[in-house]
């Protein structure tokens, strides 16, 4: 038996909705996160400053910083192994140095079509509030302390990548590699901690986006020099942090 024809537009309708409801292909395809260790800021006696890949890829190293002036400043260093607690170190190792500087460069491996910028706003505050910085990225000088007043302005320091804030500072210095990360060169990607709940987001060189499911308030994102894992910092009680890392399939 001759089957009937479609009309023309429910044709197109069946098309459109076949379409949509196709989930769009991810940019990455990871696996879920695990937990390598939880790191009790108290004990650790600072707030984590940064975190760097070693080159196996075996551990972590993390910087934490305690004070908010040059003369308070204290940096302490340490390890980070899978199910093992922070192991504290004397100095940086050479490797974290160079990962740090390629991680959190402001552009893509010397890319101008990939730098980042900066957009900064103020505005007067309506309310008192006291905020320190809170985080610092050098061991030699710390970014001013930055307080909000009645009356007085409020700066809100926006890093921007195609059209994307991949970093926001509220009454805080900016802090280079804190809220994104390269990838290797090989990837042409980046890293970030999105806006508004601090996702952890991935974006390539077209602006193209990719939100992971489940973390949330994510810190210091780091993707590891071959490609295949992703390691970052996020909440996990009171005075607590997981680091958790995801690997590539």
């Amino acid at each position: 038996m001759r089957m009937k024809a479609l009309p023309c537009g429910l044709v197109v309708a069946a098309a459109c909705a076949i379409v949509a409801s196709a989930a769009p292909t991810p940019l990455v395809r990871f696996s879920e996160a695990s937990t390598w260790t939880t790191i009790d800021v108290d004990k650790v006696k600072g707030r984590p400053a940064q975190l760097a890949w070693s080159d196996d890829e075996a551990e972590l190293y993390l910087q934490v910083v305690q004070g908010v002036t040059v003369e308070s400043l204290k940096v302490r260093h340490y390890l980070l192994k899978t199910n093992a607690e922070p192991a504290p170190i004397d100095r940086q190792p050479i490797w974290a140095q160079a990962y740090w500087k390629w991680k959190s460069a402001k552009s893509f491996f010397g890319d101008p079509l990939l730098t980042i910028a900066v957009d900064t706003t103020r505005a007067v505050v309506d309310e008192p509030r006291d905020r320190n910085t809170a985080y610092l990225n050098s061991e030699r000088r710390a970014p001013s302390t930055l307080q909000s007043k009645a009356g007085a302005v409020r700066t809100v320091n926006r890093l921007l990548l195609r059209g994307h804030v991949i970093g926001e500072f509220v009454d805080e210095e900016i802090f280079p590699g804190y809220t994104f990360s390269w990838s290797p060169e090989s990837l042409g990607m980046i890293v970030f901690r999105s806006p508004g709940g601090g996702r952890l987001t991935i974006m390539n060189a077209e602006g193209e986006t990719q939100t992971i499911e489940g973390g949330r308030d994510i810190s210091l994102p780091a993707w590891s020099e071959s490609g295949n894992a992703i390691a970052y910092l996020e909440p996990a009680g009171r005075k607590k942090l997981a680091l958790k890392v995801i690997t590539a399939l």
